[in-house]
This record gives structure tokens, sequence and C-alpha cells, in this order.
């Protein structure tokens, strides 16, 4: 009874519109077949998605905390509650467990969708079994999306994945991926048990939807909505980088400055939490340069960066405090002084990474040679570790 007396005054974000609601404002969906409940035209979710396919009908919001509802029409129990603005059906632990919203954002061709993609398998095949951390697609919608547009191109074709088009074009780009995490462990008497649940919504955004202030207010509210964001950024943008390497990878084309992606977020968490231009943001922002393997020569092989992490026991919060200093020194030497300023300035909670989720430049024809991840891992384990989901491993 408890429980359900703080879910009614408890206020959700949706993971989809990112607009706030109480449990007991939210309308649920009938769960019948087409056969037993006529499926009718969702004029909400039309509006809000563009989506005009036949659903169950919904039901009207109780008024009051339940965790299922009847149809009045053909006598189903239903445990769909639905997102009052937007009407998307809201994961099943709603209400019952914490959610966080991880943002992924950076300038185009940065490498988001890639690591993104390599993220995910390494959590669940590789760091996921170590830490004792389970990983799982909580739709139907997840599985498909990131099977189709994520694992398919880089793991079973072996290619590159394509460009993320604009939200402004394509609303099914504003869908997240949206999984459970699932931390278990032992018990002081060796038996295995769940210590938790969260759920973890994951975006993937178009590099241009964050040239122009405009733009990402109307589609990126969830950056200012985020638990925590990880910023990638590509190295081979910054100028002394490009000079350095004469030519000995292939450079891509120049897109929007660094510091001015920072400065836009900035403004839009600002504003979007109606936060005063002299406040820091609590928000724990991670910026990790990627495509890493290709600056490999300008960083020296003593460097922790270049060793294997270690997050057997737990966070190792020395390796994050080493390779933090690392990247430091490597942005003064990279003449990123402004960003490291920036970032210091307005943001209580920061770290600076290095990671490769191909770990390889991609030929000519698009063609993967092999996937060799190096530390894609570490930003999202760094923001487990600061919402104190993943505790730090004892000192050795």
């Amino acid at each position: 009874m408890l429980h359900g007396l703080f879910a009614t005054f408890r206020k959700e974000v949706c993971p989809y519109c990112f607009e706030g609601y109480r449990l007991k404002a939210t309308p649920f969906r009938c769960a019948s077949p087409p056969g037993r409940c006529t499926p009718e035209r969702d004029e909400v979710r039309h509006r809000v998605w563009q989506e005009g396919t036949p659903l169950g009908r919904v039901l009207a919001a109780p008024n009051r905390f339940v965790d299922t509802i009847r149809c009045e029409t053909c006598g189903q129990t239903s445990r769909k509650r639905l997102c009052p603005h937007c009407h998307m059906e809201l994961p099943h632990t709603t209400g019952k467990f914490r959610n966080l919203i991880f943002a992924v954002i950076g300038a185009k061709e940065a490498g988001k969708s890639h690591y993104l993609a390599v993220l995910i398998e390494q959590i669940r095949k590789h760091v996921g079994p170590t830490l004792d951390i389970l990983l799982e697609p909580l739709n139907d919608r997840t599985i498909h999306r990131y099977r189709e547009h994520f694992y398919e191109p880089i793991f079973r074709r072996g290619t590159v994945i394509r460009a993320t088009v604009s939200a402004l074009a394509d609303r099914s780009v504003q869908m997240p991926l949206v999984y459970s995490l699932t931390l278990a462990g032992k018990d002081p008497f060796g038996r295995r048990r769940i210590k938790g649940v969260v759920s973890l919504v994951f975006f993937d955004t178009a590099g241009e939807d964050l040239d122009d202030e405009d733009t990402m207010s109307t589609v990126n509210k969830y950056i200012y909505r985020s638990d925590g964001i990880i910023l990638l950024l590509d190295p081979l943008q910054l100028l002394r980088v490009r000079d350095r390497l004469n030519g000995s990878v292939p450079l891509p084309n120049v897109n929007t400055e660094t510091s001015d992606i920072v400065s836009r977020t900035t403004k839009l968490i600002l504003a979007g939490r109606n936060l005063s231009a002299d406040s820091m943001i609590a928000t724990p922002l991670a910026v990790a340069f990627s495509k890493f393997d290709a600056v490999g020569p300008l960083v020296d092989p003593q460097f922790q960066l270049n060793a294997e992490p270690n997050h057997v026991a737990g966070y190792d919060r020395a390796d994050f405090a080493a390779i933090n200093s690392e990247m430091q020194s490597l942005l003064a030497e990279w003449d990123c002084q402004t960003l490291l300023h920036q970032v210091e300035t307005r943001y209580k909670t920061f770290g600076f990474f290095g990671l490769s989720a191909l770990g390889c430049n991609p030929h000519a024809d698009q063609k993967i040679p092999r996937v060799l991840p190096r530390r894609v891992e570490d930003p999202f384990l760094w923001l487990l570790h600061q919402h104190r989901l993943l505790p730090a491993a004892r000192s050795r």
C-alpha cells in the first residue's frame, strides 16, 4: 500500500516524449486480440508519432494508482500502461523501479551509432557477465530496431551503419532503445540474489540535430531530461591532431566545432531545467574521444589508455583517475583548453575518456575488416558508478 501511495504522487518522465506525468493519470490499452476487441486508430499517437495503425482501444485513466484495469467492452484485464501525452506503451517496470535516461550525443560522423551498437554487445556478452549485470530489451520495438539498425550492419554484414537521419525528417529517430539492467550478486550466505533493477533508455541522435539551438530545443528534449550524457568527440576533427597525423590516416570532412556542441548542450540544459546562468549542471557528463585507434601514434604507449580495463570486482576508480588525467593532458597538447575549461566551469561531475568502437578504419567500400572494441564500456560504467549502481572495486 505504501508503494501505491508513493507512486501516486511521484512524477515520472516518459522515455519517448519526455513529458512529465503521474501514474494515476496514465490511461491503459486493451490487451485483447483483434478478433475479440476491435482495434481503433489512436488519435493521440497519430498526432504525436504519425502512426495511424489501429491498436487496442484506449482505456481512460482511473485517476488513482492501479497496476491493472479492465476493458469495459470485452472484459479483458490489461497491464499496458500508456503515457498520457503521447500514448506510447510505458515499460512494465514503470512505477516499480528507477528509470535512467542516458543520452549519446556528438557531431556528425563522431561514431555515435557504432558506439551504441558495440556498447550494447559488450555489456551483454562481456562486461555484464563479469560484473553480474544483465542487460535485456524491454519491448519488441527495441529488439527489432537494435537488430535491424545496429547489430545487423556491423556484426552480420560487416559494414558501417548508415548516418542517422534528422528527427525533423523522421520521427522514428526519436524512438529510444529501452532496456532493463538487472544487478545481481550473492548475499552474506553465498546465495544468488537480485540487488536491483533499473530501466535504461539509450538515444542516438543525428549530428545535424545539434547544429542549431532551435532544433535542439524541439527534438532533443531528452538531453535536459537525461540522468547522464555521453558526449562523443572525434579527435580527427581537431586541427592539431590532423596536422600531426600528416596524412597517415584518412581524415573525415570538418564538421561542427566541438566547443559549439558543448555550448548548445549547456544552454539547452540550463533552459530546460529552469536553471540560472550561474548554475553548475549536476548531470554527469562523460566526454569520450572516439576512434582512438586512429590517434595511437600520438599517445604515449605507457599511458593507462593503452592498458586493458580491469573492472572485474567492481568499478576501478584508479583506472578512471589515470585515464581522466591522461586525456586532460592530451587535450592541452592538442590545443583543446577551451573544451576543458567549458566542462570544468559548467558541470559538477565530469570525466574524460578515450575509446574505439570498431578498433579499425573501415575500407573504402564501407566494409569493416574486424570489430576490435577498446574501452567502449568505460563511460557507461562510470555513469553507473555515479548513480551508485556499480560499487567501486576494493583496492588491491
